[in-house]
């Protein structure tokens, strides 16, 4: 029953960050009139946000080793769970230099995302597996 409702902490933890944190697109000009500058502007803006989104989501990907998250989980279950989601993984701030401000904020937002997202799926993989063993031993036995 206390790992049932671990457990249930742990999905509602993993779903509550997208929830939180998703914001709707950005537009440029509420008013829907738009000058050429602004609409370059828009446009530059927009690039420059889906170029630091793919960045940080593959930045977050190679520097995340989900086999070590999912080793913490198997060997510490739920405490490896709770600690992939309560510690914050930065970006190297060399990948940062002399990019504009919009960029390192969406950078900054998207990595620590990305990463807490693969952090908590690889150790709750790693946590069910021996939890999962362990109740269909009790179930056949």
């Amino acid at each position: 029953m206390k790992n049932a409702l671990v457990l249930l902490l742990v999905v509602l933890f993993v779903s509550l960050p997208s929830v939180v944190f998703a914001q709707p697109p950005l537009s440029a000009v509420q008013s829907g009139e738009t000058s050429q500058a602004a609409s370059t502007a828009e446009t530059t803006a927009k690039d420059d946000f889906a170029k630091a989104e793919s960045d940080a989501r593959r930045d977050a990907e190679l520097a995340i080793s989900s086999g070590s998250w999912f080793a913490f989980g198997f060997f510490c279950g739920g405490i490896g769970v709770i600690s992939a989601y309560l510690t914050s993984s930065n970006a190297d701030p060399t990948r940062l230099l002399g990019k504009s401000s919009a960029y390192v904020d969406t950078y900054v937002r998207v990595y620590k995302s990305v990463a807490r997202e693969r952090k908590l799926k690889s150790s709750i993989i790693g946590c069910l597996i021996p939890w999962g063993a362990t109740s269909l031993y009790w179930i056949t036995r």
